[in-house]
């Protein structure tokens, strides 16, 4: 409950739930598409990619996403995305929570369960995206960063306390920020930065879900997705 009153604290009177606006496509204010998960549904301002892989509730003011089929973000495979558009720069925020469906109060098991957030272009042939996500990485429970260029993947994580983190996803133009620290922690830990110069200026962006595993047993909620407008990279790690 902290986490979720200090974001909206931070995103102040522009904030909305799942009933506001929902759209910057004109690169204006990005925090219209901030999303608190207050109803009892996903707002339809949300998109999902492959659907048929994953079961959404929305509920206690959280959104819960859990995995019914294959979904894979890695090289050219395709996990589950939950995404909106959006143009120009921006900082999402949100508290993750990734846990095994089937004992949602232990962290996933190996050997790989992870969610968090993403940002991906819609447009390109080839999978091109950046993120950060928290779970269980090929050797264990961690926050994890992956940039995949042209449907080539590279990965790093870090081991961590819990499932629990709260990570953010910053763009300033061609440079993505993605940060990491422990849910009521004040200070923001760079996970890593990447320059990405041909990702185009709309990019989907929203929570995402995969697992290795062919029957995978894992779910993922977030208690917010809290967007915000930046202008340089020290916006990027201030509240």
């Amino acid at each position: 409950m902290r986490d979720r009153l200090a974001l909206l604290l931070f995103c102040g009177c522009a904030c909305w739930s799942s009933t506001g606006p929902t759209t910057n496509h004109d690169g204006g204010d990005p925090s219209v598409l901030s999303d608190t998960f207050d109803g009892a549904a996903l707002d339809s301002s949300w998109t999902v990619l492959h659907p048929e892989a994953v079961a959404i509730t929305v509920a206690g003011s959280a959104l819960t996403l859990r995995l019914t089929g294959p979904a894979f973000w890695f090289n050219a495979s395709q996990g589950v995305l939950v995404y909106k558009s959006v143009t120009g720069n921006f900082k999402v925020t949100a508290t993750v929570h990734a846990r095994k469906a089937s004992a949602p109060t232990m962290p996933p098991d190996p050997p790989v369960n992870l969610g968090g957030l993403m940002a991906r272009n819609p447009a390109s042939s080839s999978e091109n995206y950046v993120f950060i996500v928290a779970g269980h990485d090929p050797n264990s429970v961690a926050v994890e960063t992956k940039n995949t260029t042209d449907s080539s993947s590279q990965y790093s994580g870090v081991p961590w306390p819990s499932g629990d983190a709260q990570l953010r996803l910053c763009r300033v133009d061609a440079t993505f920020q993605l940060l990491q620290r422990t849910p009521g922690a004040s200070t923001w830990i760079l996970a890593a930065s990447f320059t990405r110069a041909d990702l185009p200026g709309t990019l989907q962006v929203g929570p995402n879900i995969y697992s290795s595993a062919p029957v995978p047993d894992l779910q993922v909620s977030f208690d917010e997705a809290i967007f915000a407008g930046v202008s340089t990279a020290a916006e990027c790690s201030t509240d």
